[in-house]
């Protein structure tokens, strides 16, 4: 009865062993372009919700990638400012436009993201500013040598305004509008831009045979311990 026992728990081990073998790895995100914070001071991008003013300000920074990729997630640093505190942000707009002449131009492609974006408290910056981390899960393909323009632009009520923090990384060049009027600025802002990347996953034909092998294999050993 002792060595009956032995034998199923020893077959039940093996099983679950090829399960968890034949079973896809999780998904990375991997980094892919990046502009640190330098703590230096905010850039006013806002759409005032409660105040009257509307998308009163927008910020936008230009990136280019060395391949073609397909972006899906994108980070970025902001913060409080006049006064610093936060406030509460409802939503955030995330877009990617073409580059025209070296500047924002055509929009071609926007993503509503719902709530304040993972907000995630980082330090005050070098003025005093609480700057924060946030995150969204975007779609866009990036093709490679082609210059792009982002924006992050959150809908909450003014006061207090948020701002991009500004970066040290990337050509030194970003612009605003700012009340209908667009100015460059020669800060650079903080992002970062990641694709997903799928390890080891077999094909779904090779875990049907994953599958399959397994419940042959657990027959066999069935039958040979059986006897």
């Amino acid at each position: 009865m002792a060595n009956r026992l032995k034998r199923k728990l020893m077959l039940a081990v093996v099983t679950a062993l090829l399960v968890f073998v034949a079973m896809p790895s999780f998904a990375a995100q991997v980094l892919i372009y990046a502009q640190n914070p330098d703590g230096n001071g905010l850039i006013a991008s806002q759409n005032d919700t409660g105040g009257g003013f509307g998308n009163f300000a927008t910020a936008y920074d230009n990136f280019s990638l060395g391949s073609t990729t397909a972006l899906t997630e994108v980070q970025w640093v902001g913060g409080y400012f006049n006064p610093q505190s936060s406030g509460p942000i409802s939503a955030w707009t995330v877009s990617f436009y073409a580059n025209n002449a070296g500047q924002p131009g055509s929009l071609l492609s926007t993503f509503g993201i719902s709530g304040n974006a993972a907000e995630t408290f980082l330090q005050l910056d070098n003025i005093g500013d609480p700057i924060y981390l946030y995150t969204a899960t975007v779609n866009f393909s990036a093709v490679g040598g082609t210059a792009y323009w982002l924006s992050v632009v959150p809908d909450i009520a003014f006061p207090p305004q948020w701002g991009w923090t500004t970066s040290s990384q990337g050509d030194g060049v970003s612009y605003q509008d700012f009340f209908g009027t667009r100015s460059a600025s020669t800060h650079d802002l903080a992002f970062a831009l990641y694709y997903t990347q799928q390890t080891g996953v077999p094909e779904p034909g090779s875990l049907m045979l994953l599958g399959t092998g397994v419940v042959g294999l657990a027959g066999m050993l069935r039958r040979k311990l059986g006897a």
